[in-house]
């Protein structure tokens, strides 16, 4: 049963007609409202079903903001029941709080992983050196050392994530983090023993039960499942069908020419798979768009390898579906025999993978 939680805040002496937005997921729907601000004070009542984590952000001039551009951004938790206090200058993301359990768990979480985002933090610089649209040999290795550091940093906080979720298995913030740790596509194997973990409060809840559908969703296309069949036009309305390619090893690309992380992805791509044949490893590109303009001029800079598939239907591609993709860049690996038998393996690994299957 939902209980609304109430927020009192105070920030400095801002006067109207600033107001405050917030911003949060209740009951599978997005919430969306704000409140005046009077010499500073402002409040919120609202419903929740378990520990939230919302958004505040602060316009000055009391016009709507969007949470993706704004820069004055305070993530809070708040819980059914909760009064929370929250004090800060003009900026409330110098926020402090009292009065939410789960927001103290953020703290400690926060702290935890300190050392981790300082670590990603330090990658930004080096990523508007590597991020143009420069193809020159010397512009893709530095673009190649770069990704690389990325997943290393990324792969540190990952652990950390996973650290902590081991340590701290009582607060309900480690399923949020749990959840951000497997990310787009659920290794099962690695992330099942740690939603069994978690407390039992944490897994019977409306969010916990939802997230256990979306495990056992993953098991049915995890490695060592047969990929699912499918069968795809390319742009000049050509079918692709996966299973004419049976005996070969098939590498499916999941992108879009709206993604930038994976048109980045599919640069790389091509370096590692400069060492294959047609013979050695099949390429399906399936791409997540909506239309077709794009879709061919991305396709025509990019150059990749291989065949380009799409039923421009965006985010409910039908190949997608089939393999529990929601986000790109992904890709899935499939031997001979038609059997899933790596996903996501980016940069190095890959490369790795394919030498040891096609033997290069």
């Amino acid at each position: 049963m939902a209980q609304s939680f109430q927020i009192k805040g105070k920030l400095g002496r801002l006067q109207a007609p600033a107001k405050v937005y917030i911003g949060y997921t209740y009951d599978g729907k997005s919430v969306y409202d704000s409140a005046d601000v009077d010499n500073g004070n402002f409040s919120f009542d609202k419903p929740v079903d378990y520990p939230t984590n919302i958004l505040l952000t602060v316009s000055r001039d009391g016009e709507p903001q969007t949470f993706f551009n704004a820069k004055d951004i305070a993530h809070l938790y708040v819980e059914p029941g909760s009064i929370v206090w929250l004090t800060s200058d003009e900026s409330i993301s110098n926020f402090d709080s009292n009065g939410s359990a789960s927001q103290d768990d953020y703290k400690t979480y926060q702290k935890f992983m300190a050392d981790a985002e300082e670590k990603l933090t330090l990658l930004t610089t080096e990523s508007s050196n590597t991020l143009q649209n420069d193809v020159s040999e010397k512009a893709l290795a530095a673009k190649s050392t770069y990704m690389e550091h990325f997943r290393a940093a990324m792969d540190f906080r990952k652990q950390k994530m996973k650290e902590f979720i081991q340590q701290h298995p009582e607060m309900y913030i480690s399923l949020d983090i749990l959840e951000e740790y497997a990310g787009a596509f659920i290794d099962y194997r690695d992330v099942e023993p740690l939603f069994k973990s978690l407390a039992d409060h944490t897994k019977s809840s409306a969010k916990g039960k939802a997230y256990l559908k979306k495990i056992e969703v993953a098991k049915q296309t995890a490695v060592g499942a047969p990929a699912p069949d499918f069968s795809h036009k390319d742009p000049n309305g050509n079918r692709v069908t996966l299973s004419s390619f049976k005996g070969k090893v098939v590498l499916l690309n999941f992108w879009a020419s709206w993604s930038a992380a994976s048109r980045l992805e599919n640069q790389q791509l091509k370096q590692i798979l400069k060492a294959y044949t047609a013979k050695d490893v099949i390429v399906i590109n399936v791409a997540l768009e909506e239309r077709k303009e794009p879709w061919i001029q991305a396709m025509n800079e990019d150059r990749m390898p291989g065949y380009n598939v799409s039923d421009l239907k965006f985010l409910r591609n039908e190949v997608a579906e089939l393999y529990n993709v929601t986000a790109v860049p992904q890709n899935v690996l499939i031997d001979g025999a038609g059997n899933i038998i790596a996903r996501n393996l980016k940069g190095s690994q890959l490369s790795e993978k394919l030498a040891g299957i096609v033997g290069k």
